[in-house]
């Protein structure tokens, strides 16, 4: 099966400093790959890079055959990469139902697209519509993950990026998250996953990248990463 996504030998700089420095990697149709890593590892860097947020100093990132280096963000999003940021950056002023219909910015002349992804996101999470009047900011922190999750589905991607999803949240309500991931993922959805919980992440995945220092340094199936000695005590808190 031909990769949906690739990235050959990528480098990127914030300014001056070298954020990662020839990364390759695949993610095929159907699958949930982790990238882990420690903090300042070059993980967020890799996704900003995919979506345009931070531009590609040389290699290549192809989506469906196609060069993704030098389109505009809001034009990789149109062609189906969301990418969910660390820290939710939801819009904390306006309502859960603002927010959604704002996540639908790109398919915004489709109306019946964009009420057709909103129902779909309150039948995932049944509390966001209880909550839809409420403005975002008053969430608790996991309902603010869920509500990020939901915006980046309502714009109909074909591969979703989500960016430590269970970052600050009580153990109860990572457990929630990362099953509505794997449910997302049996609906069909490719997920490219950061996530600082290493041992849920190789739980969830079907493959896994290992980054250091801005470049991989290993690669294989979740359970082989997941018994891995080396793997266990640098990122599971072995």
């Amino acid at each position: 099966m031909s990769a949906l996504l690739s990235l050959r030998d990528v480098h990127a700089f914030y300014g001056k400093i070298q954020a990662i420095k020839g990364i390759s990697l695949e993610v095929h149709p159907g699958e949930i790959v982790a990238l882990l890593g420690s903090n300042g590892a070059g993980k967020s860097t890799t996704l900003k890079t995919i979506s345009g947020l931070v531009p590609a100093k040389s290699g290549d990132i192809v989506w469906e055959g196609q060069s993704l280096v030098g389109i505009e963000p809001h034009r990789i999003v149109e062609r189906g990469v969301v990418h969910v940021p660390e820290g939710r950056r939801i819009f904390a002023g306006l309502t859960v139902l603002e927010n959604l219909e704002l996540g639908g910015f790109t398919v915004r002349k489709q109306k019946q697209l964009v009420r057709q992804g909103i129902e779909q996101a309150f039948t995932l999470f049944p509390r966001l519509k209880e909550r839809s009047k409420q403005i975002a900011g008053t969430l608790s922190g996991g309902e603010q993950q869920m509500l990020a999750i939901c915006r980046g589905l309502i714009a109909q991607p074909k591969l979703l990026m989500l960016d430590e999803p269970s970052m600050g949240l009580a153990p109860i309500i990572v457990q929630e998250i990362m099953a509505i991931i794997r449910q997302i993922n049996q609906q069909g959805m490719t997920i490219l996953l950061i996530e600082q919980n290493a041992k849920a992440a190789l739980r969830l995945a079907h493959r896994g990248y290992v980054i250091e220092t801005g470049k991989i340094i290993m690669h294989d199936r979740a359970e082989v990463l997941r018994q891995d000695d080396a793997i266990i005590k640098a990122y599971l808190g072995a």
